[in-house]
């Protein structure tokens, strides 16, 4: 049997505007602006015929086309052996996404189905930009405004970024305005992107969320999310479950905080690891049977979870109630992204297409473009 070999890699580069939006250390929204945005798109060509397409927001073009030469003249089944070789680089998942989406289409099976299906849909939450200044989500009970609305539309679980407010009292407000709220009747969740400047401000906002019955507390303490110690401490005092993760680099540093109890759940994150290296972390923290929560929105997210047993939502990332989607348009064929992305159960269905399942609008692409690179082998 004749295997196939890489004869091309295509980057482009590109931007798209949202508007609402701005961008301090976090996305506050502000009707009088617009955020401009950047992302990359890769196609990686095969010799017979079959095109592996993915993209990526915040990703540099140019460091992705570095590693193209790594690529030519390769089988692009090799995706272990690519993965062993530039895991710690911040490209490593443009190319390993790229290349189960070419499984796919060379198999005619969608990526979920080459892992092994475990579900076809999955519950999602609706994980919100962070807190405003002004207008929605400028105050805790518009918080909980935003709660009720987005369990109307089916959601079962709804997340707060409060970054913007600088008073942790009102982080603490915020959480319990959603406990009375909608307490019981959603899955809550708090990411306040390692705000806290003293563990004293993180045990009374991890306190507020016992009260409220939150279902974890996400990223909580100054040190960036990365000490064990302190967060393995947090944990024994109180009931709140904790996400960690997100803010270390490695597959291994995540294992890590689950073996030094420093988390509950561990966050996955494919624009990081790729599907080869996040499937390494959720098959780890199955075995000693924790949960892993995959980080943002996009077709691969949801091709993990499909594949995953351990694993609870979907997260439709960067919601408001004025900003219907933070994300490009670059799906002709399915809604992913959008806060109406979900169905009256509060469930998304899994791209059934080959490989990714997702048709890219390369015309949207181009015609945003920053620039395209071309490899050949």
């Amino acid at each position: 049997m004749t295997m196939p070999t890489i004869v091309k890699v295509e980057i482009e580069g590109f931007t798209w505007d949202v508007k609402g939006l701005t961008h301090g250390r976090a996305y506050h929204y502000d009707p009088d602006s617009t955020l401009t945005r950047r992302a990359a798109g890769i196609r990686i060509y095969a010799d017979n015929g079959a095109v592996g397409e993915y993209a990526s927001w915040g990703t540099d073009p140019t460091a992705v086309a570095g590693m193209a030469e790594r690529y030519l003249g390769e089988n692009p089944l090799d995706r272990e052996r690519f993965y062993q070789g530039i895991k710690a680089s911040p490209v490593v998942a443009m190319y390993d996404i790229a290349l189960w989406d070419l499984a796919g289409k060379m198999t005619g099976l969608p990526i979920h189905a080459l892992i092994g299906t475990y579900r076809t849909k999955v519950p999602a939450y609706a994980s919100t930009i962070d807190g405003a200044v002004k207008g929605p989500l400028s105050t805790p009970e518009s918080y909980a405004d935003f709660a009720e609305q987005c369990r109307e539309m089916g959601y079962r679980g709804f997340k707060i970024h409060p970054f913007a407010w600088r008073d942790v009292r009102t982080h603490i407000d915020a959480v319990l305005a959603l406990g009375r709220r909608v307490g019981g009747t959603m899955d809550l969740m708090l990411d306040s992107y390692c705000l806290y400047e003293t563990f004293a401000d993180a045990l009374k906002v991890g306190r507020a969320c016992d009260e409220a019955g939150f279902y974890w507390y996400e990223d909580p303490y100054s040190d960036g999310g990365i000490t064990p110690f302190s967060h393995a401490r947090l944990r024994e005092m109180i009931r709140t479950p904790l996400l960690q993760g997100e803010k270390v680099s490695t597959v291994e540093q995540r294992m890590d905080l689950i073996l030094q109890k420093a988390t509950d759940f561990v966050r996955g994150d494919l624009r990081l690891h790729g599907l080869t290296g996040t499937l390494k972390l959720a098959h780890a923290a199955e075995s000693v049977g924790m949960d892993i929560e995959p980080h943002s929105s996009g077709p691969e997210q949801l091709h993990f979870m499909a594949a995953v047993k351990n694993a609870n939502y979907y997260e439709v990332v960067w919601v408001h109630p004025n900003v219907p989607d933070f994300a490009p348009p670059i799906y002709k064929n399915v809604n992913l992204t959008r806060l109406d992305c979900i169905d009256e159960g509060g469930m998304i269905a899994v791209p059934d297409g080959p490989g990714l399942g997702v048709e890219y609008d390369w015309d949207y692409i181009s015609k945003h473009s920053t620039g395209k690179i071309e490899c050949s082998a």
